[in-house]
């Protein structure tokens, strides 16, 4: 099961009773691919249908369902890896996205991350440099420094016990180690 985590939150307004807010929102694909150099027409699928819900600060929230319920749809769309076709997101009163008004808050710019079911890990890649990936690519204001990410970077890897394999490819952990990375 795919889960959201909030790295941090970017309060611009406060004061909202949601710590994540989803409101209408919907998503439909296209029915049309490229297959085997030639485009094939297919029906639209709505995958997100006027989905609504709120998370309290400290609660935990489950999506559960069946495959193809649009679970994982819903939590691009939140992480900002998935475009909607409408409805809002909020994060701590800080709106993410809202189609009514044209707000779209670029996925670097959420503050959020997704950790996926399958292992989204870069082969080519040691276990440090995929932890340091996604801080080397902040915007520069926002950006910490090399001894910073050096020291963000050691204590997730001493978090998930991981520290001793920092220069290991990543390709080479066990499962349950790249799970963790």
């Amino acid at each position: 099961m795919t889960e959201l985590m909030q790295s941090t939150v970017d309060s611009e307004r406060g004061g909202a009773g949601a710590m994540l807010a989803v409101e209408g929102l919907c998503k439909t694909y296209t029915g049309e691919r490229q297959r085997r150099r030639r485009r094939e027409h297919q029906a639209a699928v709505a995958a997100v249908d006027d989905v609504s819900f709120e998370v309290a600060p400290g609660e935990l929230f489950t999506l559960l369902g069946p495959s193809g319920c649009g679970k994982t749809t819903t939590l691009r769309s939140v992480a900002g890896l998935e475009r909607p076709d409408g409805g809002t997101i909020s994060v701590g009163g800080r709106v993410l996205y809202d189609a009514a008004r044209r707000v779209n808050v670029p996925a670097n710019g959420r503050k959020l991350g997704m950790v996926f079911q399958s292992y989204a890990i870069w082969p080519h890649l040691s276990v440090f440099a995929n932890v340091a990936f996604p801080l080397q690519v902040l915007p520069r204001r926002e950006r910490p420094g090399k001894q910073g990410i050096e020291q963000r970077v050691g204590r997730v890897l001493e978090a998930t016990e991981l520290g001793h394999l920092a220069g290991r490819p990543a390709t080479k952990l066990s499962g349950g180690q790249q799970q963790r990375l």
